[in-house]
């Protein structure tokens, strides 16, 4: 008969060898080897000592364990009796009661136990009986049972304790009857009828619950005989558990027993399997148990066998010192004198064990089944006999649950493999994993046709049999939560199916208006340029529905919205348009709470639209809108100078009584919205100026207004001079100290800095002053003060003043100042303010310097010898005046002014050759006449700096030239020359005319020349020079013959040696000539 597939295997160890090296195999014989070796030995040794005798069999969870267990059995010889005792089984009574019992009982029932006995009891004395009756007496400790009953209130008892109050009650009513009713009969009716009622009463309901209750009648007299079936019955039992001796004694006994000839059973093997499946506590109190038993005790004819997972007894043991491993191995080796270990099978064996398993529960006609191995084979990290059973077996159930063979049994393989992830992963939905790539992780390469595995898989999770509705349903699951939460959907968009879901998602109920937001939010997060254009089109054509949508909805309240941002980057322009269109008529006439609000919402709104492709004109769709000056200054301090663009309006009348009260109450919102209307042409403060004028002119002792109050008052001026309305100097004095010396949150408010301004107007400087007040002071003070009175004021390092005159030059700050003033105390400022020269003129270069005639006279008053070199340095109107004093003063000198002046002197330095003084003029050129003449007449320069820059920026030429002709005619030709005059006129002379005459050229020759041609200097001069000394040589050769010579044999006129020998042999030539 043909067997019918699949079927489950049976996860018991069958004895069984499925690896192909068959490890298990040589273990169990090893063990049985063991075993029957120790057994022999024994019985050879004369003395009585025993061996140890307990073995552990060490392997993970599933490796085979109890497998080998079984094995050994089976070679082990008849004579050998193998008790399993299933800890798993029996972890709910792990106790020495229940161990002992089930195993005398297995080896009563098997034959091995038979006869009688002499066990030594608990008292001392032997008893002897059968092995069954021992057992009996064993387990049959003394118990105590003590019962309690606790009678139960039943419902006739209730009505028994009614009826008789009732009667008690009727009785005392009695008496009163004669003095109610004094006729005889009718008094007597009465208490007849009294007395008797509680009878009859009692009598209906006996009746009622003999009959209609179906009640016995002695049941419903229960009250009458006070006897009580219904009672609660409690007991409280006690028990005493034998003893470790008896039980040592009994297995005692059970080991002598073994060795009589009459017993078929020669030894007993106990094993105690399953302990890896115990929870810690379990295996720790086991083995307690199995300690007590075989520790230090001789049974030679008891083996215990204990398969044990090394790491779950490890942290069972030492669950708090998990990395103490050699304490642990102590224990291991203490505790089991003998251990082997199962062999961990190579993949082959797994696979030939896979193989061998799955045709069991399969057949051999199964073409899934080497994909299926593989598949596992990546997915079981660590995969054992057991873990292959339990997969085959859930791979069976879910093939009888899926028997259609569309469904292919790989694709259910997955979903066994995957079903921890699917069903038990709390991190994500069921939905979310289905969906997810980590179904096929590791996997990928078996499964290519990842989509319709997939809707598979979904059909196995959901447990229907439309494909497409499976396909679907976690994807519109998971896309709608996504939706109603507002979460990203982009991560699903390339699965199958998206885009028709999605649309169906939008386009349905599901879709609220308390939803809306979340749905546009997460459409928004999806990219739609992934998809082809049909999908693109169709999904573009959802944004403009879901502004439809959104146009419909009432608005109530004015705040940003961040749908209606999203939704105008999305949809077409005439869609845009009738969404801004209703969202800004609702806004127009929303109540208002917070001006700010509208204002921060019309802002943001404009800024999304601005970043749009689309053109669209909000502000032509709001409406005018009137406010209370309140709500005003919220919208104008939120906008700033925006203000004026979203249509909002106050009246003008209520505004200024509104800044006048804001500024007396020391409003600062108020003074700050003020601030910005100033410049604004529809708004007329002229009611407020008056009214704060009035109020400074008569001011009341008011601390609290002060501040503002001068701030709007100087705000409020429109002139460009001292303010007209100003404070009585006493109050300022008065307060302001109180007020600087504030910490700075109080000290910073506004308006401080214009009572700080008006104190030090007053005369007064302040210590130590705050720096971060400085600039705010600097750009108003000149309301109070004139700049010039305050730069006469410097103050001391730290004060206010030092503060502020130095942060105002610095920053080139200040308007009316007396230039003259500044300029008589330049150094002083400088100094004093520690600033440089550049910062100093680069401020005051703003304003012109402007000199009289009456100043040309003290000109040393303004301009100053140490800053000739500042003011050429920072050219400006300033210094151009300075500068151009000193140059009209120098007009009106003496001749010989640079003789011995230092300051003119230290003048022509300084400015000769700059536009100031652009040349050596007709007075510099006479003065540049006497520097040369103390050459002639002191052999040396008086001044050389001064001599070559009159020399360097050209001289009157007349006055010059004919200087040097007199001076080459009437004395260098007729006086020797010094080497410090020749280097001097040597320079010169070469600047006239080639139009000597031959006697000069003699002359020169003979006192000019002649003196110094040697000289190394001198010969630089006369080679620069080639064309005025050639000239001169050429001239007056006759004389010259020496010195050319001599020159043409020296190295320092190489530079012309070749026009010397010209010279030379002209002259030769000449003179032969002459000879002819």
């Amino acid at each position: 008969m043909e067997e019918i597939y699949p079927h489950f295997i049976v996860d018991k160890p069958l004895g069984e060898d499925f690896f192909e090296g068959q490890s298990q195999t040589k273990l169990a014989k090893n063990i049985s080897d063991y075993i029957l070796s120790a057994d022999k030995e024994e019985a050879e040794k004369d003395d009585h000592t025993c061996i140890p005798r307990i073995i552990g069999i060490e392997g993970s969870w599933g490796a085979g364990k109890s497998n080998v267990v079984r094995k050994v059995e089976n070679q082990l010889p008849q004579s050998y009796y193998t008790f399993t005792y299933d800890s798993w089984g029996h972890q709910e009574d792990l106790q020495r009661r229940s161990i002992l019992e089930t195993l005398v009982n297995k080896l009563i029932n098997d034959k091995v136990l038979h006869g009688e006995v002499s066990i030594k009891m608990r008292n001392g004395k032997s008893h002897t009986d059968k092995w069954y009756n021992q057992l009996a007496l064993l387990l049959s400790n003394k118990t105590t049972t003590t019962t309690r009953s606790i009678p139960k209130l039943s419902g006739p008892a209730i009505w028994g304790i009614i009826i008789i109050g009732l009667y008690a009650i009727l009785n005392s009513f009695l008496g009163l009857l004669p003095s109610i009713y004094p006729k005889l009969e009718i008094c007597l009716g009465l208490v007849l009828l009294f007395e008797a009622s509680p009878f009859f009463l009692g009598l209906g309901i006996a009746c009622y619950y003999h009959y209609c209750k179906k009640r016995a009648w002695d049941e419903v007299f229960t009250l009458l005989t006070r006897k009580g079936n219904d009672r609660i019955d409690e007991q409280f039992t006690s028990s005493e558990e034998p003893s470790v001796t008896e039980f040592k004694n009994w297995l005692q006994v059970i080991s002598n027993q073994l060795e009589e000839k009459e017993s078929p059973k020669k030894k007993v093997i106990i094993v105690f399997d399953n302990m890896d499946r115990l929870p810690s506590n379990k295996v720790v109190q086991l083995w307690s148990l199995i300690h007590t038993f075989f520790a230090g005790s001789d049974f030679k004819n008891i083996w215990a066998i204990i398969p044990f997972d090394y790491i779950h007894l490890c942290e069972a043991i030492l669950p708090n010192e998990k990395k103490d491993i050699d304490k642990f191995k102590q224990f291991i080796n203490k505790a089991f004198p003998i251990v082997f270990t199962v062999p961990k099978p190579v993949i082959t064996d797994y696979r030939k064990l896979f193989k061998t398993l799955f045709e069991k529960a399969f057949g051999k006609n199964e073409h899934d089944e080497e994909h299926i191995c593989q598949v596992f084979m990546c997915l079981e990290e660590n995969p054992n006999p057991r873990t292959v059973i339990c997969f085959i077996n859930e791979l069976v159930a879910l093939r009888l649950q899926w028997p259609n063979k569309k469904f292919r049994l790989q694709n259910l393989a997955l979903y066994v493999l995957k079903k921890g992830y699917i069903l038990h992963n709390k991190e994500k939905s069921l939905e979310e994993k289905l969906l997810s790539n980590e179904l096929f992780d590791k996997v990928k390469s078996f499964y290519p046709q990842t989509d319709s595995v997939r809707v598979q898989l979904c059909q196995f999770a959901y447990g229907i049999e439309d494909e497409e509705l499976a396909g679907e349903l976690p994807l519109r699951n998971v896309l709608l939560s996504l939706i109603n939460n507002g979460n990203s959907i982009s991560e699903y968009a390339e699965s199958p199916h998206f885009v028709p879901v999605l649309e169906s998602i939008l386009t349905s109920t599901s879709i609220t208006k308390d939803s809306l937001a979340n749905a546009v939010k997460s459409f928004n997060s999806l990219d739609t340029s992934n998809f082809n254009e049909e999908e693109q089109e169709r999904l573009n054509k959802k944004w403009d529905a879901l502004a439809n949508m959104k146009s419909e909805i009432d608005f109530t309240e004015i705040e940003n919205d961040e749908t209606i941002h999203t939704l105008i980057h999305k949809v077409s322009e005439s869609c845009a348009k009738r969404l801004l269109k209703s969202y800004c008529n609702a806004l127009s006439i929303c109540s208002l709470t917070n001006g700010a609000d509208y204002y921060n919402v019309l802002n943001n709104l404009q800024k999304e639209i601005d970043n749009t492709d689309n053109k669209i004109d909000t502000i032509g769709m709001l409406q005018e809108r009137k406010v209370t000056p309140k709500e005003f200054e919220e919208y104008v301090n939120a906008a700033g100078e925006n203000y004026p663009i979203f249509k909002v309006s106050t009246d003008n009348e209520q505004l200024n009584q509104y800044i006048l009260e804001g500024t007396l109450e020391g409003r600062d919102s108020t003074v700050s919205m003020f601030k910005l209307l100033l410049k604004d042409q529809q708004y007329d403060f002229s009611t407020l100026r008056k009214e704060i004028s009035n109020k400074i002119e008569h001011w009341q002792d008011d601390d609290r207004a002060l501040r503002l109050s001068s701030l709007v008052n100087r705000l409020l001026d429109d002139g460009k001079e001292i303010l007209k309305t100003h404070f009585n100097a006493s109050i300022i004095n008065s307060k302001a100290p109180a007020i600087y010396t504030e910490a700075w949150d109080e000290f910073s408010k506004q308006g401080n800095e214009d009572i700080v301004a008006m104190y030090i107007a007053n005369g007064y400087d302040i210590p130590n002053f705050e720096d971060r007040m400085v600039p705010r002071i600097c750009h108003i003070i000149e309301k109070y003060i004139v700049y010039t009175d305050l730069i006469k004021r410097l103050g001391n390092s730290g004060s206010a003043l030092y503060k502020i005159n130095r942060y105002m030059i610095e920053n080139c700050i200040g308007k009316k100042l007396n230039s003259k003033y500044v300029a008589q105390n330049t150094q002083i400022i400088m100094n004093t303010l520690n600033i440089t020269s550049d910062v100093f003129f680069k401020q005051f270069n703003r304003w012109s310097f402007k000199w009289d005639e009456n100043d040309i006279s003290s000109y040393s008053v303004y301009v100053f010898e140490p800053l000739f070199e500042d003011y050429k340095c920072n050219p400006g109107n300033f210094t151009d005046g300075l500068i151009m004093l000193d140059v009209k003063a120098m007009e009106g000198q003496s001749e010989g002014f640079l003789t011995d002046d230092g300051y003119w002197i230290n003048f022509v330095k300084a400015f000769l050759g700059t536009k100031y003084l652009p040349s050596t003029n007709e007075q510099l050129t006479e003065e540049l006449k006497q520097q040369l003449d103390y050459v002639i007449n002191h052999n040396g320069i008086r001044d050389e700096e001064l001599l070559n820059i009159l020399l360097d920026n050209s001289p009157d030429t007349a006055i010059f030239v004919s200087y040097l002709n007199d001076k080459m005619s009437a004395y260098f030709a007729q006086n020797d020359v010094t080497n410090a005059i020749f280097q001097v006129f040597g320079k010169l002379l070469p600047k006239l005319e080639r139009s000597i005459t031959a006697d000069t050229c003699i002359g020169l020759i003979d006192h000019f020349i002649k003196p110094i041609y040697r000289e190394t200097k001198c010969a630089e001069i006369i080679t620069s020079n080639p064309d005025f000394y050639l000239y001169v040589f050429k001239v007056g050769a006759t004389v010259a013959q020496t010195i050319l010579k001599e020159m043409l044999s020296s190295k320092m006129y190489e530079p012309i040696r070749n026009e010397i020998a010209t010279l030379i042999n002209n002259e030769q030539e000449d003179s032969s000539k002459n000879n002819t």
